[in-house]
């Protein structure tokens, strides 16, 4: 079965569900057709984080790839700048976000569970020049979770794999991809000190894999996207007034079976209330790029809470 075939019948087979949703008769979550942007070069078929910086889109490739930031232009989306971090590897870049003054590349990629070299490389994003390529040495964190203590092979047998991570204007939170039971918990690390411990803060039942996140700390927004294992069905999170003293998770999901089919792996803000999100190349869709609007439910909730 080709690829469009196989893509039209699952998004047949949501069809239904979508309609009773968009009537209210489905005690589910809502449902959003994000807007398709373009398809993405074969340089960046494996995206995996994102974040906005120039005006432009910058994105990596996952396991194996080169240690290279790529800079798409968001008018068509092809290459046009990169950034090679010189002195490390790319062992399984997963995400990749940024404060306003210093960019963090997540090497924590962890699909069989047993890494011991979970990674997150930093570099002021003062560095990144306005054009042109350029090579950057970047500094590492090294760190554990507080809460692994075996380390034996166990492929998408655990909950101890990470796919996403943001920032706040202090501290770096990551959240878990939970293969064995579906959920996700949130730990901490402080943007300083090379060895370190991150500790689990919060978590929540997110049936299903958190892949990317970003936060817009003007607005205390936090948004994830994920999909639920084996069934590739996308769904999408916004967390309104995140706060880091009591690290509050209240949140609302979005389903997307529009993408049904799609890996979805990164999230990245590129103005108030718009994100931009990715999905690599999968056995029924080539990389792509697409435009989520979440305007109109900060709205309601600003509404809400002037009731």
């Amino acid at each position: 079965m080709n690829k469009g075939l196989f893509l039209t019948l699952i998004i047949l087979a949501f069809l239904p569900w979508a309609k009773a949703q968009e009537k209210g008769l489905a005690s589910l979550s809502p449902v959003y057709l994000p807007q398709l942007k373009a398809e993405l070069p074969k340089e960046v078929s494996e995206t995996s984080g994102l974040f906005f910086h120039n005006g432009r889109l910058w994105t990596h490739n996952d396991s194996g790839g080169k240690p290279i930031l790529f800079a798409l232009d968001t008018t068509n989306f092809q290459v046009v700048q990169k950034v090679t971090l010189s002195n490390v590897k790319n062992k399984d870049w997963e995400d990749v976000c940024t404060d306003g003054e210093t960019v963090f590349v997540g090497d924590f990629g962890n699909n069989k569970g047993n890494r011991k070299d979970l990674r997150v490389y930093t570099f002021p994003l003062s560095t990144i020049p306005a054009e042109g390529d350029t090579s950057i040495q970047a500094d590492s964190i090294r760190f554990s979770f507080a809460d692994q203590t075996n380390f034996e092979k166990r492929k998408q047998a655990h909950d101890f794999d990470c796919e996403a991570i943001f920032a706040t204007k202090n501290y770096l939170y990551l959240l878990s991809k939970g293969w064995e039971t579906g959920t996700t918990r949130l730990y901490r690390l402080s943007k300083n000190g090379r060895e370190q411990v991150a500790e689990v803060v919060n978590g929540f039942d997110s049936q299903g894999l958190i892949t990317g996140a970003d936060y817009d700390y003007e607005n205390r927004i936090l948004v994830l996207v994920g999909y639920v294992k084996s069934i590739w069905k996308p769904f999408m999170y916004i967390i309104f007034d995140f706060d880091e003293a009591g690290v509050n998770l209240p949140n609302h999901r979005f389903e997307m079976p529009q993408l049904a089919g799609a890996q979805i792996e990164g999230i990245c803000f590129f103005d108030y209330g718009r994100c931009f999100v990715t999905a690599e190349a999968s056995p029924t869709m080539t990389a792509s790029a697409w435009v989520v609007d979440y305007r109109k439910w900060i709205e309601k909730e600003l509404k809400n809470k002037k009731k």
